[in-house]
Parts: C-alpha cells; structure tokens; sequence
C-alpha cells in the first residue's frame, strides 16, 4: 500500500499509547511512500469527549513537523485533522485551514448540530431516527465551505440502520453528486469494511458512488501500529461496488 492514509494518536483517548514515530516507522516497514496522520481535531474549551484537548494541537503539529524532516529522505509524511462540520465553529475552521502547518483536513461527522445549537448525540428516541439525515445534511453543507479535502467513512451514518431503504438512496445520492460537483474524494473506511456486519459499511452506497464517477481515496482509520497493518493487508478492490459482504 503507498499510501497509508487515516491514522491516529494516542492523543485522542482511543488509540494505543505509541509513539507517533512508531507509526511513521511502520508505515516504512510495510513499504509505504506516505503516511497521512489525521487524529480527532480538539474544539476550543473541549466540550467533546475521545479527542485530543485543545492544549495539545500545538504540540501535535510540532511533533509531526519534526517527524517529516527527519524521515524526509524516507517517506512524505502529510500532517492533517479529522474533524466533524458544526455551523456555531466556522470561525474556527477558518483557523484550521489558515494554519500552514495543518495540510490535509477530513471531514469526519460522527454527529451534527441542531438549529438550536444542541448536538445530535444528546438526542433521544425518535429523534435518534433522524442521525443519518442530520448528518448527511452537515456533510453536504461542509462541502459548500470549501475548507474540507475529503469526507471520511460517509457510509457510516447509516449505522443505526439495519436494511437499505430508498431514504438512504437519496441521502445518499444527493451527497455523492454534490462531491462530485465539488470535486471531493469519498474516504472507503477499511475500519468499517472490517467491521461490515456492525452496518458502518454500505455496499449500496458505494455502488452509486462508483456509477456517479465519485472520486474516492482509501483510509485506514487505524487507531495503533498493529491495526494499520493489519487494515493496509486487506484486499484492495478496484471495483467498489464487489466489495464483498
């Protein structure tokens, strides 16, 4: 695989507790010619939980700076952010793309904001229901902003859902066109196709993505060393839609 694209850091509470060098290392090791870091970008005050503190940005881009000077001669080394899309923050993402040190931003929208300004994932009940239409709808609204690379794992808002519906076809389809339009890759999680059976991957939708021409890039989503290689050794398919399930 050259390119290893979609890891973490210890720094986001949910990964292994290894070095950012060890990943750049095994990343050499199985033969790569670039890593692409996105861990869970902080929110000012840290009101989010499984992400690093904002205290510790500064000190994540400096690490990885130095990372891609020492390792030049060896391997590119792209230092990016995953980060959800929430209105209330534009200013804030404004920031983030201002930053020469940040590279690479991948909108990853585990929830959405309500007009309100509550977050989806205080939501209860029937209310639950309407996650993947908030979150479709957030992405779609991420990239008329222009501030974003590529949408990680956009099948996985569906995860709640047990079978695919003509509403997920539409969701669907409207944000696979609008990335097209904008010219945006759509991240194929090798996380979720792992975990299929969990319904974090959808073969449906990336069989529309494949007929509407979508551009697309392959992510790992590892969160230690052991799982990047174990993620980057699964069949790469050219055909999406033959992805098995």
């Amino acid at each position: 695989m050259n390119h290893i694209f979609h890891i973490h850091t210890f720094r986001c509470k949910h990964a292994s507790d290894e070095s950012d060098e060890r990943y750049v290392l095994k990343a050499v090791e199985l033969g790569a010619n670039k890593i692409t870091f996105t861990d869970h970008c902080p929110f000012p005050q840290n009101p989010f939980g499984n992400r690093m503190d904002i205290e510790q940005l500064d000190e994540y881009l400096s690490s990885l700076w130095g990372l891609k000077e020492k390792y030049k001669s060896r391997i590119e080394i792209e230092v990016g952010l995953e980060i959800e899309y929430l209105p209330s923050f534009d200013g804030f993402y404004m920031e983030l793309r201002a930053n020469p040190k940040i590279q690479f931003m991948l909108l990853g929208q585990h929830f959405f904001e309500h007009e309100n300004g509550e977050m989806s994932f205080m939501d209860e009940g029937e209310a639950k229901k309407n996650e993947a239409a908030g979150c479709m709808d957030a992405m779609a609204k991420a990239l008329d902003t222009g501030l974003f690379d590529a949408i990680a794992h956009p099948d996985r808002c569906f995860r709640r859902r047990k079978s695919w519906t003509p509403d997920m076809e539409s969701l669907s389809l409207s944000l696979i066109e609008k990335a097209v339009r904008k010219g945006v890759p759509l991240e194929v999680n090798m996380s979720s196709f792992k975990h299929r059976h969990s319904n974090y991957f959808w073969k449906e939708f990336w069989t529309l993505a494949e007929k509407e021409g979508a551009k697309t890039i392959v992510g790992l989503d590892a969160h230690s060393t052991e799982e990047m290689q174990a993620l980057s050794e699964l069949p790469q398919k050219q055909n999406l839609a033959s992805m098995s399930m």
